[in-house]
């Protein structure tokens, strides 16, 4: 889901995706490799994910949820 809200959030935004892309990579404090697994939808760590999901505005612990290192979620 975080992958489709990247891209999402790109296409909104109507910039070149890379320029946003790169931007959020570096609100969220990340670096090139763990960003791009999020594009791919493959990011597992808890950390990495929470950051991008805050950067767009959507913190998981807002809703119950709290996230999980194995690329999962827990009510």
């Amino acid at each position: 889901m975080l992958r489709f809200f990247l891209r999402a959030r790109a296409f909104a935004a109507g910039e070149s995706a890379g320029i946003f892309y790169e931007s959020v990579r570096r609100m969220a404090g990340l670096d090139r490799a763990t960003f791009k697994c999020a594009l791919r939808g493959t990011l597992r760590k808890a950390g990495p994910r929470a950051a991008l999901w805050a950067v767009l505005g959507h913190f998981p612990a807002d809703h119950g949820i709290t996230l999980t290192d194995d690329g999962g979620q827990e009510p």
